[in-house]
């Protein structure tokens, strides 16, 4: 990303200049010299020549984070080799989750999602005789830093809350997340990793 003179040295010209086939226009994020961060572009801050454009490698999309609410990939079959029903249809099972009505869940073709919260990400099937299954999408190694994090207080719904209070607001204490007296549960960490 430097400059780059002529053997004189006397006329500088810039390095990547956009020409039909390299793909250098307008000011798009792009990576014309391989930086193995990925597409990069010049800023127009002064004092900021050039910066990474944080675009997600296209692998990152065949795995999942957490319980995979964010999995956005094209994994269209279950665990059990049976394929999804599409989400903007109401057979063989009728649903809630239409495309329409939440539209920030990727609620795309058959592919399967998670946008109920469950452990995992699953889908209706075509079968009639099982609704739903959970697919068989590979767990990434990387885990995304919480949003929103905060301690004394929560933001929206509070899913960003990491703070110490355990106790309810009658003064009851709470129950560990991990254990299953008294009250059973399926929200444990090992299924929730990121909650």
């Amino acid at each position: 990303r430097e400059w780059a003179g002529d053997s004189v040295g006397a006329i500088q010209t810039v390095r990547f200049l956009p020409t039909p086939r390299n793909g250098l226009e307008e000011n798009y994020c792009r990576n014309p010299d391989q930086d193995k961060r990925g597409p990069w572009c010049y800023t127009v801050d002064p004092s900021v020549r050039h910066q990474s454009c944080g675009i997600k490698k296209c692998e990152d999309a065949v795995c999942m984070t957490c319980n995979g609410e964010e999995y956005r990939g094209t994994v269209d079959h279950t665990e059990s080799g049976t394929e999804c029903q599409r989400w903007d249809l109401q057979h063989p099972h009728k649903h809630p989750y239409h495309p329409n009505k939440y539209p920030d869940k990727g609620l795309d073709d058959n592919y399967c999602r998670n946008p109920d919260s469950s452990e995992r990400p699953w889908c209706y099937t075509t079968d009639p005789r099982r609704e739903r299954e959970y697919c068989r999408i590979r767990l990434s190694e990387k885990r995304p830093r919480p949003r929103n994090v905060t301690t004394s207080c929560f933001r929206g719904k509070g899913e960003g809350y990491r703070g110490r209070v355990n106790v309810t607001v009658s003064g009851i204490p709470c129950q560990r997340w991990d254990a299953q007296t008294p009250h059973r549960h399926h929200f444990t960490p090992d299924k929730y990793l990121c909650k």
